[in-house]
């Protein structure tokens, strides 16, 4: 795994609130260390695609702290199944969250619909699972 410092010094925006690591080969260890990252409590939108971070790395996330003001994650490419896609649909940290990317993953018609059906993803209304 790429060092976490470098890539969030070289891809966070100035302002703090937008996190672009698209492709950065994070895998779940690299997911589950940004969820312990305080210094990312300011950002909004978060891109993860192509990293492999699979449902370990989902989980680490919609569990975290430090991403209760995320309102955009693209999660594209990320070997995700219905074991992610229901720790997302259940996390009562992402209330925030307005748009979701998950295409290209390994979520079943029945992870789609525990996520359009979730109740704690109040804010959400963008929810893209196919290109």
């Amino acid at each position: 795994m790429p060092n976490l410092d470098d890539l969030i010094r070289d891809h966070l925006s100035k302002d703090r609130q937008v996190l672009n690591l698209k492709a950065k080969f994070l895998r779940e260890v690299g997911a589950k260390e940004l969820a312990k990252r305080e210094d990312l409590k300011e950002v909004r939108a978060m891109d993860l695609s192509q990293n492999g971070i699979g449902d370990e790395g989902v989980k680490a996330i919609a569990e975290s702290e430090v991403f209760v003001n995320l309102r955009n994650l693209n999660l594209a490419s990320n070997h995700i199944t219905d074991v992610g896609a229901n720790c997302l649909a259940n996390s009562t940290k992402l209330i925030k969250l307005r748009s979701l990317q998950l295409v290209v993953n390994d979520i079943s018609e029945e992870g789609e619909k525990v996520l359009r059906n979730s109740t704690e993803l109040v804010s959400l209304t963008s929810l893209k699972f196919r290109v």
